[in-house]
């Protein structure tokens, strides 16, 4: 695996987990994942013009990034109902090793990604790191909690698949990332309708500079992630990228989450398992 890719891939990652915990840190979930959004579409779609070449110069560049915008918005309705059921550790843990689990037999069967015995056994390592950080018995989940987290893993598994499968038609990446957003918005604008109905619904989230502060880190790091996509396989760089699990568990202290021994223990070896992904 390149190491430019190794390396964009894990600053993804910090960036990723970054901002999951800001938004971890309002009440109306609903409406400020909306406004991270809405700013990461504006501001990549801003930078369109300035983009040497064709954005998307086959139909199956732009089909393949419809798709994966139905994936992301899907993923963020997933990302909220989670996160109001249960912490961020636990969550994000269940959240991205079902994606590993998903994303690997068909990137591999279907997209002919190399997959080598150092990579079995990384990915078995990064696998064990997230089963003792979502394993944790020492949290309250409310009902539901596990399901929405394995389905927002499907999601993630899904927008990654077809990223790739864009990119590879020619996609230029931060068009893609600002497609994705178009289609994505919309049906995540939907559910909160068709869930709280208009009256209730709230197009002001509560603290505009975190959420201002949020979608610009989301832009950067979707945009570092898809130029590392770009390069090599996906499930790879979706492995690499889902060390973000042991870094929001990291910058979760700031919202008073304490790890126990086994999130720690789980989050170094998650943080192993993706180190040997990018040496191989």
């Amino acid at each position: 695996m390149p190491l430019a890719a190794v390396i964009l891939a894990f600053s993804s990652a910090i960036i990723h987990a970054l901002w999951n915990v800001m938004l971890k840190r309002v009440k109306d979930l609903d409406a400020s994942a909306a406004g991270v959004f809405a700013v990461a579409l504006v501001l990549s779609g801003a930078a369109i013009p300035f983009l040497p070449g064709k954005v998307f110069p086959s139909a199956g560049a732009l089909l393949w990034g419809i798709a994966a915008g139905t994936c992301e918005g899907c993923y963020f309705v997933g990302l909220v109902r989670s996160l109001e059921r249960a912490n961020l550790s636990w969550s994000y843990s269940w959240m991205r090793g079902s994606s590993i689990a998903f994303i690997w037999p068909v990137s591999v069967l279907l997209m002919a990604e190399p997959f080598h015995w150092i990579s079995l056994i990384s990915v078995l390592v990064v696998c064990a790191g997230l089963a003792f950080l979502g394993s944790s018995s020492d949290h309250r989940r409310a009902s539901g909690a596990l399901v929405w987290a394995i389905c927002t893993g499907v999601f993630i598994a899904g927008f990654n698949l077809f990223y790739k499968l864009s990119l590879s038609s020619g996609a230029q990446p931060l068009a893609l990332f600002s497609l994705s957003m178009a289609v994505g918005l919309p049906i995540q604008t939907t559910v909160r309708i068709r869930r709280d109905g208009l009256a209730a619904f709230r197009f002001w989230p509560e603290h505009p500079w975190l959420v201002l502060a949020a979608g610009f880190l989301c832009t950067l790091g979707f945009t570092l992630f898809l130029v590392a996509l770009a390069m090599t396989g996906a499930a790879a760089v979706t492995t690499i990228r889902n060390t973000s699990v042991a870094f929001a568990m990291v910058f979760s202290l700031a919202l008073g989450e304490r790890p126990s021994l086994r999130q720690w223990t789980g989050a170094a070896l998650v943080t192993m398992g993706a180190l040997g992904l990018g040496w191989n």
